[in-house]
Parts: C-alpha cells; structure tokens; sequence
C-alpha cells in the first residue's frame, strides 16, 4: 500500500501507524520535501488525536473509579481541549455544578473547563461565583488571573498570581504563568527573576530535575535580551 493510502487508512481507523511512519521516514531521508513534510506531520499530528482519545478513556474510567481525585479531573478537561473538544468538558462539569451548585470543587473544574475553551467571561462568572463562597481560594483567585491576563489586563492577573501562590507556597503554576507574562509583556528581567524563583523553590525541596527547564529558560532569555 502507498503512503498517501496508508495516512488516509490510519486517519480513518488508526491502524496502521507503523508502517505509515516507517515509509514517510525513509522517502524523507532519501528526498526531503515540503509536501513529504507536511503529510508526515499530518501523520504523526493523527497518532496525537488517537493518543490523546485513548487517555481521555483512561481518565474517565479513573474517574469513575475514584472521583474524589482533582487532578484526574484537570487532566481530562486538558485532554479535552487537545482533541479540540472543550465544549465536552464544559458540558459535564456545567451539568456537575448544576447538581453541587456550592460546591467549591465544581466551581473549579468548570472554570478550569471555560478556561481550556478560551470562553473567558463565562470562566470569571464562575470564578466570582466561587469567590462569594470562599473568598481567599487559591485555585480561583489563580484562575481569576488566567482570565485577567487573556482579558488584557496583566497587571491584574500578577497581582492574583501573586496572591494565590501566598495561599498556596507548595504551588508553583501561577509562578510559572507569571514567567511567561512578563516575558510575553517585555519584561525580561522579572521574567528572569520568576524562573529563578521557581529554581531556588524546587532546590530547597530537592526537585534537581525540575530545575533543568528553568536554567535553559533563563539562558534563553539572556540571549534574546
């Protein structure tokens, strides 16, 4: 069977990814081209889908098997947003907190869910929702900066990221935000202050690879400044 064949087979029913990958790989060695490349990424772009399909099953079944744990939950509304199909997760987790409407937990998970589908008015009404139930919540007041800083308003969602990690030193997620905000608003040294922040952080708590990132990010920005 031919490439073209192959890819079209494995985009319809996912299996035949081997030897699709092994023939784009060898006619790239022998003539690369820009049509070759795009197929080939087209490919592999394909295997992506399929794989990420998969952990969404994977996801929910741990779900079922165990809802109490938040991070299976963040995690599928991630996947979700990878398939391109974040309304999927806007709809379970708007059904959710519907039945639990002052349960923080669900507050979350919806905003979380908005956030992943770029729906950022509908994220802060929910976020300010949340807040009226317990005001200094880490998670949303971290979330409420996400909206500010997609809203144009980076000031604002600093001040947030800033407070959340106050709420919650034993996260680092709205740092790394911060990081890539002030690099994004051309404040290269604060965003070089924030990576060494999160070095000195994981070095105080033994984290020596979670540092290698960092390290190559304040490189990077050193030499672009």
């Amino acid at each position: 069977m031919e490439r073209e064949e192959l890819l079209q087979q494995y985009e319809a029913r996912g299996d035949v990814f081997v030897e699709a990958k092994r023939l784009y790989e060898q006619a790239l060695e022998e003539m690369p081209d820009a049509t070759l490349l795009t197929k080939y990424g087209y490919l592999l772009e394909c295997h992506g889908r399929f794989s990420i399909r998969k952990a969404v099953g994977q996801y929910e079944r741990s779900i079922d098997l165990d809802p109490s744990d938040d991070q299976t939950h963040y995690q599928l509304i991630g996947a979700y947003a990878g398939l391109r199909e974040p309304q999927r997760a806007i709809a379970l987790y708007q059904q959710r907190l519907a039945t639990s409407p002052r349960d923080l937990r669900e507050h979350r998970f919806l905003a979380y869910a908005y956030l992943a589908g770029h729906e950022d008015a509908e994220a802060r009404g929910v976020v300010d929702a949340g807040l009226e139930l317990a005001p200094e919540d880490s998670m949303l007041i971290e979330f409420r900066g996400d909206v500010r800083a997609g809203t144009g308003d980076p000031d604002g969602a600093l001040a947030d990221w800033r407070r959340a990690h106050e709420l919650n030193p034993e996260s680092l997620s709205s740092i790394y935000s911060s990081a890539f905000l002030l690099e994004r608003e051309g404040q290269l040294e604060e965003a070089v202050e924030a990576w060494r922040f999160i070095i000195e952080w994981c070095d105080l708590r033994g984290f020596a690879p979670d540092v290698e990132w960092p390290k190559r990010e304040i490189e990077r920005l050193r030499a672009s400044g």
